[in-house]
């Protein structure tokens, strides 16, 4: 039991059920019936490339759900035979093989136990080691008291693996056409235990462990009725192309996707207590006036729907309740105690290893990955950092997760949960603690939610610098120059704070999800918006990237007078068509200026002005002309567009010209998102470039 001032505890007190791995279950089951079709070719050693060997891989971190998967296969193969592996078993011989699969004996083979072992001339042979382990495992499991011996085990099978299926076979009392499927964990651990075994040396001088272990499967495969799965914390990309090119293994990686808000719900009403069975999880932590889907939301927000966090948090809730003898009534209530430094420290506590122990190599990716993580920029599965690393594998490494978007291309994953460990770290940076912040900060339906962000975000950050930066700062500057009212105003804020997200505003009524709670305002809310939502000192940036908000939202005040002024900023990337013209800019005039001044400035004219900054990548032609290119601020009274608008009392328009905007955001990093969303809506790490987005990391460190 592991407490915190004994108030968080993680007892184990529920059953947690398996859910939402269908496409899992019907992805290695296509890779086993593949085995299955060409064993025979396996067997003659064919130098053709028509069959290679195809193991189903989970190279992930703890707490990913591999280990649960892989002893539940069997299991969730017949929960699913009626769903999701109907289509499968629509080919005659594929229903015959899924038959035969449903009276499979799993072999559970824990790759932590694997070390040299006798007789003394075997003791480093990776191949006998590998073959005692399965041997001693099937005892294991059918109940043998005590291990079987080493020496009289090699002296029966000598290393011949039909006589190694064949005993196993009558360990497990197993027909021979009976399926066996093995299942290795912790396949990880030869990254340290392959130094104890005589290896294969490369053309380069090198060992590969992973190349000689699936090499040893491979010559497993050739016995009739015998599969594999492989899982385990490991360099999974890397070793899947080293072993793609030796050993004629393809690794077929199994996603095992971080839950839904969805699957979360089900997790929750169908796992049921350990003790009293009859009470599901959900009758233990909900109230009548706290939903499960509002418990859903809150356990995605915190553990980002990692099964191993999930489960952890979920039993730390339980032995909670169950100590304070009731359950919880309102969403916030249970989110305010998971963001208590005991509760994240408690429930993170198994997965932080490789936090405390990143070398400075990996340690230099975190900035990176964060803002990759900030920005939902995705990346692709083979995408490198350099000629010898992957960020598949630099994710694994850094101790954070991967939220597939599709089979190749991912988003990198920070449950918040894990957000105070990082904080311990001595040598964050300034911009890793603004990072990290954000994320905290940020609802977890953006990360799930929104598309790519980069462009506001990187405008965002810059502001945050801008307004905080006690050097003089030529942006700042000008727009003094350009507005009285904003010379007026305090700045330097405080200091650079992490960005900070509001709920969005929309044209209507907030659209419904579900019985989720609402996620906009409607639009004649501005005044609680402002009044309530936003801060001094803070940058803030809406939930919804489509919303009918400004991109970035902050607040100033004056330090002599009672006078504020509310900021929006309307971040214009024009990639493929023309630049903005003046209907873009009244648009967004219409959208912020007006229904402030309607439902805010009005109210209190004296007291509040507003100014719109329009941060355009590209400028209509009409509009560079008349700004003359240089940045123009329009007062109230002026009229803009032919004088189809009016300028609200109170409030101005500032329109930077382009030569600000780079000043802003220089000019190679304006060319490098041109150039990645001119390719795509949802740009990817490689259309920007690994060196793009290191220009941007590098420009937000030299503000510092």
């Amino acid at each position: 039991m592991t407490s915190s001032g004994e108030k968080w505890v993680t007892d184990n007190t529920f059953k947690p059920i398996v859910v939402d791995r269908e496409n899992d279950v019907l992805f290695v089951t296509r890779n086993l019936f593949q085995l299955h079709d060409n064993r025979r070719e396996l067997k003659v050693e064919t130098t053709g490339l028509n069959y290679r060997l195809a193991v189903p891989f989970a190279p992930h971190l703890f707490g990913s759900g591999k280990t649960t998967f892989c002893r539940s296969y069997l299991e969730l193969v017949q929960r699913f035979r009626e769903t999701s592996l109907s289509s499968f078993a629509s080919d005659p011989s594929r229903k015959e093989f899924l038959d035969k699969l449903r009276e499979a004996v799993l072999l559970y083979v824990d790759l932590t136990e694997l070390k040299p072992i006798n007789p003394i001339e075997e003791r480093r042979n990776l191949e006998w080691a590998v073959h005692y382990l399965l041997f001693k495992s099937a005892c294991l499991q059918s109940g043998f008291e005590e291990e079987p011996s080493p020496v009289e085990c090699y002296n029966v099978l000598q290393l011949r693996t039909t006589v190694l299926v064949k005993r196993i076979r009558e360990v497990l009392n197993m027909r021979t056409d009976q399926f066996l499927l093995v299942a290795f964990d912790e396949v990880g651990v030869l990254d340290t235990r392959g130094q104890y075994f005589d290896l294969e040396v490369n053309d380069e001088g090198r060992v590969r462990p992973y190349n000689d272990f699936f090499g040893i499967v491979r010559g497993l495969c050739k016995q009739d009725n015998v599969f594999f799965i492989v899982v385990g914390k490991s360099k999974g990309l890397s070793i899947k192309n080293y072993t793609a090119s030796v050993s004629k293994v393809l690794l077929h990686f199994i996603s095992l996707s971080p839950l839904n808000w969805s699957s979360i719900v089900e997790f929750l009403e169908k796992s049921h207590l350990k003790v009293q069975t009859q009470f599901r999880v959900c009758d233990i932590l909900c109230s009548r006036s706290f939903s499960v889907n509002e418990l859903a939301e809150a356990l995605l927000e915190s553990t980002g729907g990692v099964p191993g966090l999930l489960t952890r948090a979920v039993n730390m809730l339980l032995n909670y309740v169950q100590t304070r003898g009731q359950p919880f009534t309102l969403k916030d209530e249970c989110l305010s105690c998971m963001k208590e430094d005991g509760f994240r420290t408690v429930c993170s506590e198994p997965f932080v290893t490789r936090i405390s122990t990143l070398d400075e190599d990996t340690r230099s990716l975190l900035d990176m990955l964060l803002m990759m993580a900030l920005y939902r920029i995705p990346f692709n599965v083979n995408d490198r950092l350099n000629s010898g690393s992957y960020l598949f594998d630099a994710v694994t490494e850094m101790g954070l997760y991967r939220h597939p978007i599709d089979m190749n291309t991912f988003q990198v994953l920070f449950p918040k949960v894990f957000i105070g460990i990082f904080e311990e770290l001595t040598s964050l940076s300034l911009l890793e603690r603004i990072l990290l912040g954000s994320l905290n900060i940020e609802p977890v339906d953006c990360f799930f939610a929104s598309k790519c962000r980069v462009f506001e975000g990187i405008v965002a950050m810059r502001l945050v610098w801008i307004l905080s930066s006690k050097v003089r700062n030529e942006f700042r500057e000008s727009l003094g120059r350009l507005s009285a009212i904003w010379k007026d105003m305090k700045l330097p804020i405080n200091g650079p704070s992490p960005l900070h997200y509001m709920m969005s505003v929309s044209r209507g009524e907030a659209r419904s999800e579900s019985s989720k709670e609402r996620k906009t305002y409607a639009s004649n809310e501005w005044n609680e918006i402002i009044h309530g939502a936003l801060g001094f000192d803070k940058v803030y940036i809406p939930k919804e990237a489509n919303s009918y908000s400004p991109d970035i939202m902050f607040k100033l005040q004056s330090p002599v007078k009672f006078k504020f002024l509310m900021v929006g900023v309307a971040c214009k990337g024009r990639w493929k068509s023309e630049g903005i013209g003046w209907s873009d800019v009244i648009e967004e005039a219409k959208k912020f200026l007006k229904p402030v001044y309607d439902q805010v400035l009005s109210q209190a004219l004296e007291f509040y002005h507003c100014m719109l900054i329009i941060v355009s990548t590209k400028l209509a032609l009409n509009v560079a002309n008349e700004l003359g290119n240089q940045s123009r601020c329009y007062t109230s009274g002026m009229r803009i567009g032919g004088n189809s608008f009016e300028i609200p009392p109170n409030c101005e328009l500032v329109i930077l010209c382009e030569s600000d905007v780079e000043m802003l955001i220089d000019r190679e990093i304006l060319n490098g998102l041109e150039r990645a969303f001119s390719t795509s809506d949802r740009p990817v790490l490689k259309n920007f470039g690994l060196g793009l987005v290191q220009r941007v990391r590098h420009s937000f460190l030299s503000w510092q």
